[in-house]
């Protein structure tokens, strides 16, 4: 079978090359003509011989086209899942920046009335003790007019006594007491 093909490419070959452009040579159109035809037989010789190896190249080409093509459609589902990912995690950090926020206040609230609620009692302290210590110079203060009151009145009475006492009515008064004390 190779032999009888072989035979069949020479027949052509010779056709092409010999037979065919004797004919041709004739006119202009032959020239066209001919140029045409060497070159469809160039493209046909070609697309033989080298058929295979650039069918395997374009096919090799295509090949890593393709898989360049789902590489690339493969890591954009992938920028898109971690978009996704991203654009989820922001929205939750929106979410508890709000929630940290609402904390926060009522937190501030909690601290604000604690606060309140220490500095009435420290007011309710300060003022019992100022109470307390208005109360104690109070008393001291009536002491120490009953004191003054006391030493005033022995003084008055005692200058008293004495501008109304003779030496007579001491005497007597003596005595009285040291009657009293005998009995």
């Amino acid at each position: 079978m190779d032999g009888r093909r072989n035979r069949e490419k020479a027949y052509l070959t010779f056709i092409i090359f010999f037979l065919i452009p004797a004919l041709l040579q004739a006119s202009e159109l032959s020239r066209f003509l001919w140029k045409t035809f060497n070159f469809a037989v160039l493209a046909g010789l070609l697309a033989y011989f080298a058929g295979k190896p650039l069918k395997d190249l374009i096919q090799n080409y295509s090949t890593s086209i393709k898989t360049a093509l789902e590489d690339s459609e493969h890591r954009a589902e992938e920028a898109e899942k971690r978009l996704r990912e991203i654009e989820e995690k922001w929205r939750k950090l929106d979410e508890e920046v709000e929630r940290i926020k609402r904390e926060a206040l009522e937190n501030a609230e909690i601290e604000r009335q604690r606060i309140l609620k220490e500095a009435e009692i420290e007011a309710e302290k300060i003022k019992k003790n100022a109470m307390e210590e208005m109360q104690a110079l109070y008393e001291k203060a009536m002491r120490d007019l009953r004191k003054y009151a006391a030493d005033l009145a022995v003084a008055i009475a005692e200058e008293k006594i004495k501008g109304k006492m003779s030496p007579e009515l001491q005497k007597k008064l003596l005595e009285k007491y040291i009657k009293e004390l005998e009995n």
